[in-house]
């Protein structure tokens, strides 16, 4: 632990596992990530723009969120569907693969084929997973991979590095709390859904296009 990056040792010390003396952690994986926090609605577009900064496409969320406005893909920078992403790196020379989440180890996979994640999921008052059924729908980037050292099979005590657009700091999210909650987002906010200045499914499911699906860069 003393070799991690001290942004990395202060993300695992606030993290649910970090109080746990009894457990240790490998740093598996972990690309350093310069944070861009959002203003507004643009919490996929600024997870976008911090995936496409690290993979060397320097644009600006300005610029993404202008492309995907054009393409009618958002209104205000939200975006409801990530079956849109990887045409929308497309438009930016860069190549983003649509997964469907169906194994844990499906996001573990992909970072350690040098790959970082986009996630939607249910967004708690601290920004980290929640089952509120899509919510409270929120993007993350994955950058980064903590393999809990056991003997153990399971990566129920795994956690994973994390950006989004409303903290600066990286976080240490559990990464089976990430997997349970990108697998319940099923519907917008009802009070979102009739507003006309967001553009979401017209029948207000994300079963497809958010639910148990993540994009890796």
């Amino acid at each position: 632990m003393e070799s991690w990056p001290l942004e990395v040792i202060r993300a695992y010390d606030r993290s649910k596992f970090g109080r746990d003396e009894m457990k240790k952690y490998e740093l598996v994986v972990y690309k350093p990530i310069e944070p861009i926090l959002q203003d507004g609605p643009q919490c996929g577009i600024v997870a976008l723009a911090m995936a496409m900064n690290i993979n060397s496409c320097n644009t600006t969320v300005q610029n993404i969120f202008n492309k995907a406005k054009e393409l009618l893909y958002t209104i205000q920078g939200e975006l409801f569907d990530a079956r849109i992403i990887p045409d929308l790196c497309k438009q930016f020379n860069l190549t983003a693969t649509l997964h469907r989440w169906t194994n844990i180890t499906d996001v573990i996979d992909c970072l350690k084929s040098h790959h970082v994640c986009l996630i939607p999921y249910d967004s708690d008052a601290n920004h980290e997973p929640c089952l509120k059924k899509g919510h409270k729908a929120h993007w993350l980037l994955v950058h980064g991979y903590l393999k809990e050292i056991t003997t153990s099979t399971s990566n129920e005590n795994d956690l994973v590095l994390v950006q989004h657009g409303k903290s600066k700091f990286v976080g240490a999210f559990s990464l089976l709390d990430l997997f349970r909650s990108n697998g319940q987002l099923f519907e917008v906010d009802p009070k979102r859904r009739n507003e006309s200045d967001y553009y979401v499914p017209q029948d207000g499911s994300l079963q497809e296009s958010l639910c148990n699906l993540f994009i890796a860069i």
